[in-house]
C-alpha cells in the first residue's frame, strides 16, 4: 500500500523549477473526466447490441453524458491561460526558438510514440492499406490531418484538438505580447472581451462553427482568448480572488452546468458559453470549497497526467467495450454504464499512471531531451563498438 502511495505521489507534475499551480491540474481533472465518461458511453452504445432501448429519461441521461465534450474546450482555455502567464508576469526574456524547442522536447516524444503504436495496431486490426495508414500517420504527426483530410484522424480521433492547440501555440506569444503591451489594465480587459464577442459573431456569420472549420483555430479561438483574460486576472488581480466566497463556489458550479447546456452551434448560446467559461475559472480562483477540491492531492495528480490520459484513453475504451460487446447481455443503459465505468475508469487511470511515469514524465524535466538523447547515442555507440570488436575477431 505504501509502495503504491509513494508511486502515486511521484507522479506529481514537474514544472522544471517554475511555481507549481495545483488548481490548474485540478481544472485539468475537471476537463478530462467528462471526456472519458463521454467516450465510454459512446462505445458502450456502439458495441452493446443487446442493450435495451433507452427510455425517455435514459435518453436525457445519455444527452447529459454527451456534454462531456466541453472538457476539450476547457483544455483550450487552460492552454490560453498557461501560455499567457509568462507575459502576464512581464518576463522580459523570451526566445521563440526556445519556446518551440520546449514544445518539441516536452510533448512530441509521447505523442509520436502513441500515434506510432496506434498506427501499427490499426494496420493489422483493420487490414487497411499501408499507404492509407501512412498518409494519415504523417498528416497526424505534423498536425495537419484536419486540414489535409477535413476529418478526424483515423489513427486517434481525439488528436484533432491537439492540432488546434498547436495552431494557437504558434501564435500565442505574439498575441500575449501585444495584449500586455497595453498598460491600461481595465482598457485591455474590456478590449479582449469585445474582441472575443466580435470573433464569435464573425465566426457564426462565416460558418466557422461547423466542420471542417470547427476542427481548427477558426472554430475555437474564443476559448483561448478567455484563457488569456484569466491569466491577466490571475497575475494582476490577486487581491480580488484572495477573498474567497461560497457565492463563487455556486457560480463555479452553475458555470459548469451552463457550459453543458450552451455547447451548441447557436450564436446566443456561444456567447453565454464564453461567459460561463469565465465563471468557471473565476469560481476556481475565488470559491472556498471549489478551490480546495481542485487542489486536493489526488485530484491535481490525476489532472497532471491528462495529456497521457487523453492520448491513450480512447484506445483502451475501444478495447474494453468491444470485449464487453462480444459477451453481450441485456440490461438498462444506466446499469451497464455504471458497472462498466467501475472497471473502465480505474483501468484507464492505472494504465495512464504507468504510461505517464515512463513515457511522459521523463521528458518534463529541464534538459531531459538532451539527457535521454545522450544516453541513447552512448548506448548505440557501445553496441556499435561491440559489433565492430566481434567482427574484427572473426
Amino acid at each position: 500500500m505504501n509502495s503504491f502511495k509513494n508511486f502515486f505521489h511521484s507522479l506529481r507534475r514537474n514544472t522544471s523549477g517554475k511555481r507549481y499551480l495545483p488548481f490548474v491540474d485540478g481544472i485539468r481533472f475537471i476537463a478530462i473526466m467528462p471526456v472519458i465518461i463521454l467516450h465510454a458511453s459512446e462505445r458502450l452504445q456502439r458495441y452493446s447490441s443487446e442493450m435495451q432501448a433507452l427510455s425517455a429519461w435514459e435518453s436525457e441521461l445519455s444527452y447529459v453524458v454527451s456534454r462531456g465534450a466541453i472538457g476539450v474546450l476547457i483544455f483550450f482555455t487552460l492552454s490560453g491561460f498557461i501560455l499567457s502567464l509568462p507575459f502576464a508576469k512581464q518576463q522580459n526574456s523570451f526566445s521563440y526558438k526556445t519556446y518551440l524547442v520546449k514544445r518539441l522536447t516536452r510533448l512530441e516524444p509521447p505523442y509520436i510514440f502513441w500515434m506510432t503504436v496506434f498506427a501499427i495496431v490499426l494496420l493489422f486490426k483493420e487490414q487497411l492499406l499501408l499507404t492509407d495508414i501512412l498518409g494519415n500517420y504523417v498528416a497526424s504527426i505534423f498536425y495537419v490531418h484536419n486540414i489535409t483530410f477535413n476529418e478526424f484522424s483515423i489513427i486517434n480521433p481525439v488528436a484533432w484538438s491537439l492540432e488546434v492547440e498547436i495552431q494557437y501555440y504558434l501564435m500565442a506569444p505574439f498575441l500575449a505580447m501585444v495584449y500586455f503591451r497595453q498598460t491600461n489594465v481595465r482598457l485591455r480587459r474590456i478590449l479582449i472581451i469585445l474582441i472575443t464577442l466580435l470573433f464569435i459573431i464573425n465566426q457564426h456569420t462565416l460558418g466557422w462553427q461547423y466542420l471542417p472549420y470547427k476542427a481548427s483555430i477558426l472554430g475555437q479561438f474564443q476559448h483561448f482568448l478567455v484563457g488569456l483574460l484569466m491569466a491577466d486576472i490571475y497575475v494582476n488581480a490577486p487581491k480580488w480572488y484572495s477573498k474567497k466566497s461560497l457565492l463563487w463556489d455556486l457560480i463555479g458550479l452553475l458555470s459548469i452546468v451552463t457550459l453543458m447546456f450552451t455547447w451548441t452551434e447557436e450564436l446566443g448560446k456561444s456567447i453565454v458559453f464564453m461567459a460561463a467559461m469565465i465563471g468557471l475559472f473565476s469560481g476556481a480562483l475565488k470559491g472556498k470549497i471549489f478551490c480546495r477540491v481542485l487542489t486536493l492531492s489526488w485530484v491535481s495528480i490525476i489532472g497532471g497526467m491528462c495529456y497521457t490520459i487523453y492520448l491513450t484513453h480512447l484506445a483502451l475504451l475501444e478495447l474494453f467495450y468491444s470485449f464487453i460487446g462480444k459477451i453481450g447481455y441485456s440490461s438498462p443503459y444506466l446499469l451497464q454504464l455504471s458497472i462498466s465505468l467501475l472497471i473502465a475508469i480505474p483501468m484507464v487511470l492505472l494504465s495512464s499512471m504507468i504510461f505517464y511515469k515512463y513515457l511522459e514524465q521523463p521528458f518534463m524535466l529541464k534538459g531531459a531531451f538532451e539527457t535521454i538523447s545522450g544516453k541513447l547515442t552512448a548506448g548505440f555507440s557501445r553496441i556499435k563498438g561491440r559489433l565492430f570488436t566481434k567482427t574484427s575477431q572473426l
